[in-house]
């Protein structure tokens, strides 16, 4: 009885010094999985290198991002091109259609739009980086027209408003109950559409009216603002499937823009009041379209 028991202990002692050996030994294999990478987020270098795959898109919008002889330029394109640079990103970004940009972007993860305003309807749509760029909407008509635009509700009894097919203003005045909409797949030609009269009113930002006006070399004391329709801050807006840690380097060079004067200077140069700047936004009573 005395060796049956001696036998046991000692059974016991080996089975307590196994399991001891199996936990040290799961416990270094936890440890080298996590500082590979796989029981966690890629580390900050890695996440920089999976930041530069992603595949950017815009428009063909002026002044924000257009296409010239020389390439794409515009406010919008010479901010994120300043951030994808300081990433390693090859800053090539395929101009599409906006509609057909969004679908990609809504449904393809690593993937980026801008410049998009960002609303709240459009909060969980997308993963946000920025402002990249902040000025204010309008609606717009010729001085010469007769129409008697005072308020709001005013703009809904004209046969058609232009506005940009598939932009943040096409989504909210439908959502206010607008019937006139004329969706504009070509913004670029917009002003030209206002004073030949095949529009009644143009829903814009005064950056792009400002620069149609000079396109077209219009005075300014043909185009009147006649509802302000509040502040547009513009964003690089990426698909929700991709992960946080491809998003978070982008902001940071953003971030960095901003500290080293090169996101105002870029601002300077388009005229576009931004958010680094001292100059805050007037306070406003009228409609503000972009918040609601």
């Amino acid at each position: 009885m005395r060796r049956a028991g001696i036998f046991f202990k000692f059974k016991q002692r080996r089975s307590v010094t196994i399991l001891r050996r199996i936990l040290v030994i799961g416990a270094f294999a936890i440890v080298a999985l996590w500082s590979h990478g796989l029981f966690a987020s890629p580390k900050a270098d890695g996440s920089k290198i999976t930041a530069r795959t992603v595949k950017i898109y815009t428009e063909d919008f002026a002044p924000f991002n257009y296409a010239t002889e020389d390439g794409l330029t515009g406010a919008g394109a010479d901010m994120v091109r300043e951030m994808a640079k300081r990433l390693g990103h090859d800053g090539n970004f395929e101009i599409l259609p906006w509609k057909r940009a969004l679908q990609i972007v809504k449904a393809k993860p690593g993937t980026a739009v801008f410049s998009m305003v960002r609303t709240s309807e459009r909060e969980n749509e997308y993963k946000w980086v920025g402002p990249i760029l902040v000025t204010r909407g309008w609606l717009y008509k010729m001085t010469s027209s007769s129409l008697e635009i005072r308020e709001l509700d005013d703009a809904r009894k004209v046969a058609a408003i232009g506005v940009q097919a598939g932009g943040a203003a096409e989504r909210m005045l439908h959502e206010q109950g607008f019937n006139n909409l004329a969706a504009l797949y070509t913004p670029g030609n917009a002003l030209q559409l206002l004073a030949s009269d095949r529009i009644d009113l143009w829903e814009a930002s005064d950056l792009v009216m400002e620069h149609q006006r000079r396109k077209f070399e219009l005075a300014a004391s043909e185009i009147e603002p006649v509802i302000g329709l509040g502040t547009y801050r513009l964003y690089l807006a990426f698909s929700p499937q991709t992960p946080d840690f491809v998003v978070r380097p982008w902001q940071m060079a953003l971030e960095e823009l901003c500290r080293d004067g090169t996101f105002a200077a870029i601002g300077r140069k388009y005229g576009v009041t931004m958010p680094d700047d001292d100059t805050a936004m007037a306070p406003t009573d009228e409609f503000d379209l972009m918040t609601r």
